[in-house]
């Protein structure tokens, strides 16, 4: 389940979790700072193991409204056990739910659903070529096209396959082999590479240990989050090269995003024994890896504990998906936005583990 899939089974035996309230979610404006005009569409993951299912809302920007289980309201149903993200394509939204094995199709404006594909503990998606891809757990890559709403081709990857990104007609996968810790992720250590044109592996990319999260800049290279095993091999950010796939380090850090040539890294390093955790935001050249920011976010409101990264080339914006603090997994999330060139910042209470955004 991305970021907090392996961290959230390493504690399941240690924490118990409780289920959450279901009340609507207020509206919290950063002081002093105007609000936006986007409508956002959000996913919460929920938390599985406390019995609280996920949830899609509604931010209309304009009115500054937000409503809660707005996917319950308008289709009356629940989302499904652990939603994974989303991804807006043309004029639908597509949302992996992991523990209900399916892949929603709602339509992008009124969130009213079109489709259920039904797939096998989908982690993620991603769009290249006119098709949707999704990873899933069990070590395949579907291929859904978008105009029969349909899953087309199957392709083996390798074990627990983790992220997507998509660089023209390529499609890469971070391959974590994530539930074999026993065995320091053995099979893992790798990126897979499809055609997005016939739907077949083409490749695979040596990099760290454990990878998960992807990104790709505007020239085609491509950052995978090698995640280490959480404990004496911690997370760093290493570069694919677009042109050579010639793998290099870059920094270290457990969450990525990507605006133009430039990378966003966010470090998060927790103390268990203590639960305190420190957060870094730093940013890079993705063409030399030069750090261009110690701290792309000084002076402003800042995640306390972020989960999920990501920017939104069409409004220069940035997204950071946040629970309150590492022992808060069973709270109301938040959601940070901050536009990348320093001027409008909000504040958003969410659901449960808030992993992903769109604009509707």
């Amino acid at each position: 389940m991305k970021h907090l899939k392996c961290f959230l089974l390493g504690l399941t035996a240690l924490l118990a979790v409780t289920a959450c309230s279901d009340d609507d979610a207020p509206f919290i404006p950063v002081p002093g700072i105007a609000t936006g005009q986007e409508d956002l569409v959000i996913v919460n993951q929920g938390n599985a193991y406390g019995g609280v299912a996920g949830t899609l809302d509604l931010y209309q920007g304009v009115d500054s409204v937000y409503t809660s289980n707005a996917f319950m309201a308008v289709n009356g149903q629940s989302l499904g056990d652990s939603p994974q993200g989303i991804l807006a394509y043309g004029t639908h939204i597509f949302i992996p739910v992991h523990g209900s094995d399916l892949v929603w199709v709602i339509d992008r404006y009124s969130l009213r659903l079109r489709q259920t594909i039904r797939t096998n503990a989908p982690e993620a998606v991603c769009a290249a070529g006119g098709y949707v891809f999704v990873s899933n757990n069990d070590g395949y890559v579907s291929r859904i096209d978008t105009t029969t709403l349909a899953i087309d081709r199957h392709v083996a990857v390798g074990p627990n396959p983790d992220d997507l990104c998509a660089v023209g007609d390529s499609v890469y996968v971070s391959i974590s082999d994530g539930y074999n810790y026993a065995n320091a992720y053995a099979d893992g250590y790798r990126v897979g590479v499809i055609s997005a044109t016939t739907g077949e592996k083409t490749g695979e990319i040596r990099v760290g240990m454990n990878p998960g999260p992807l990104a790709a800049d505007d020239l085609g290279n491509v950052f995978v989050v090698c995640r280490g095993d959480y404990g004496a091999t911690p997370a760093k950010v290493q570069r694919i090269d677009g042109t050579t796939r010639r793998v290099t380090d870059v920094a270290q850090g457990s969450l990525i995003a990507t605006h133009g040539t430039t990378l966003y890294v966010a470090d998060v390093v927790t103390d268990w024994s203590s639960y305190t955790t420190s957060v870094t935001y730093r940013s890079y050249s993705t063409v030399t890896g030069e750090l261009l920011s110690d701290d792309f976010l000084a002076g402003r409101d800042k995640a306390p504990y972020p989960v999920a990264l990501q920017t939104e080339p069409a409004t220069g914006t940035l997204y950071v998906c946040s629970d309150r603090s590492a022992s808060d997994y069973d709270k109301a999330g938040l959601l940070f936005v901050y536009r990348l060139n320093g001027g409008l910042d909000l504040r958003l209470e969410t659901g449960i583990h808030p992993c992903g955004v769109v604009l509707r």
